[in-house]
């Protein structure tokens, strides 16, 4: 690493310490809550289980920051799994969500909470872990992980990697920071040929660079099988024969454009549910408020446990079940998409086949959007009262909903083999 390298990184280290005292107060609360291990492993100090399970072991590290990534990450654990059989696996998260979705979906032999991108922190988790191969998704790029485990020799992949047009304005800020970490990592495995050329464009090895497509396409919906669908249909207490609109993934200012919506379909469908799954559980509360005070009865999915459902709305504020809940809906919403997010993934309710409808804040998914929008696979809307009239409609004509969904299906099966064409990828620089 040349001077100015070097002086980047003091620069950052220094940053990074700066920014975290005011971080400082923010994790009191979480002591209180008894949160006092996940500190613990954010500050380098891993669960002593996970600690036997990997010593003396070959280590494979992969890291999600939250949901959408571990999902993601699903197709390859089980790939790599199957791959590199002796390996042990350790899964890291950011989020709290993040870590239950991982416990549910993912194959690993440990999980633990992402450390610190402080070099102290991250050089101590290394020295513990000693991983041979460590796979970051999607855009989690964290300058001295990846210079750390470079220097120790770990092999470092960027796997199903994802550019967004903001995301790179963003990135292009750091210049020559961000030049010389991407020299540290081996491989990038991007999800399309426009985020390959946005990760070149701001200074990986060409040599480095494929595009494999996307994970998310890979979807093992096997863990929703018919019988699962069953049981989850008997749980909520919806009938097969009732018009359900499935809501996933929200954000704050939307649910409450979906209550006219929600409202107007009651009116013509009296025996319609609507099950809806705000983007962070947390918030199941605040939408809760909402909805009552709009004079709609609603009733948590963790309340069907004891109580007989009567309210037709019924929020999910659980994790790990929206994937297989979509496969029980006749209508999907992706949320993230009426508002200024820039949506969600599309791929999951598509995998089930069924009729997707989206915002026109699609920023974040536009490859694949496009893809499902030129094969009459998707209905992309202009506002909530567009998406109001859209809904009436295919609820009136089933058989051109039918035929979204199976257009939608078709889509998931021709894109499929990303994982495949990954693992591949992994293999050989494995046995370099």
């Amino acid at each position: 690493m040349d001077e100015r390298s070097k002086l980047l990184y003091i620069l950052y280290n220094f940053l990074l310490c700066f920014g975290f005292v005011f971080y400082l107060p923010f994790l009191l609360p979480k002591l209180l809550r008894g949160q006092g291990p996940e500190i613990g492993e954010k500050f380098g100090f891993l669960p002593q289980s996970l600690r036997t399970k990997t010593n003396g072991q070959t280590v494979i590290w992969i890291h999600g920051v939250s949901v959408g990534e571990t999902v993601a990450a699903g197709p390859i654990c089980r790939a790599i799994r199957d791959q590199f059989p002796q390996a042990k696996i350790v899964f890291s998260t950011v989020t709290d969500t993040g870590q239950k979705m991982a416990q549910k979906l993912i194959d690993a032999d440990a999980f633990f909470y992402f450390p610190f991108d402080l070099s102290l922190v991250v050089k101590k988790v290394l020295n513990e872990l000693n991983p041979k191969l460590v796979v970051i998704m999607e855009t989690e790029l964290w300058p001295n992980l990846i210079r750390l485990a470079n220097q120790r020799g770990s092999k470092v992949v960027l796997a199903n990697g994802r550019i967004s047009a903001k995301s790179y304005r963003g990135y292009k800020l750091f210049g020559p920071l961000l030049q010389q970490m991407l020299r540290g990592i081996d491989l990038f495995l991007m999800q399309s040929q426009p985020d390959a050329e946005y990760i070149q464009s701001l200074g990986a090895d060409k040599e480095r660079v494929f595009n494999c497509g996307n994970t998310k396409y890979d979807l093992n919906i096997d863990l929703a099988g018919e019988h699962c669908n069953n049981r989850l249909a008997k749980e909520m207490q919806v009938e097969t024969n009732a018009p359900l609109l499935v809501v996933g993934s929200t954000h704050a200012n939307e649910e409450e454009l979906l209550i006219p919506i929600y409202k107007r379909l009651k009116a013509e469908y009296q025996d319609l549910v609507m099950i809806l799954a705000p983007r962070h559980p947390e918030r199941v509360k605040e939408v809760e408020t909402l909805y009552q005070k709009a004079g709609i009865p609603t009733i948590r999915r963790t309340e069907l446990q004891n109580a007989r459902r009567e309210a037709s709305v019924i929020f999910l504020d659980t994790i790990g079940e929206l994937l297989p809940t979509y496969s029980l809906a006749d209508l999907v919403f992706v949320g993230g998409s009426l508002v200024k997010f820039g949506g969600h993934n599309i791929l999951e309710p598509a995998a089930y086949g069924r009729t997707i409808f989206v915002g026109p804040y699609m920023d974040d998914f536009k490859d694949i959007l496009s893809l499902f929008l030129n094969n009459d696979a998707c209905i992309q809307v202009k506002d909530h009262n567009e998406l109001e009239e859209k809904m009436l409609y295919y609820l009136k004509n089933k058989h051109e909903a039918d035929e979204k969904g199976r257009s939608a299906l078709r889509i998931v099966h021709l894109n499929q083999g990303a994982t495949k064409r990954m693992v591949s990828l992994i293999t050989g620089l494995w046995k370099e």
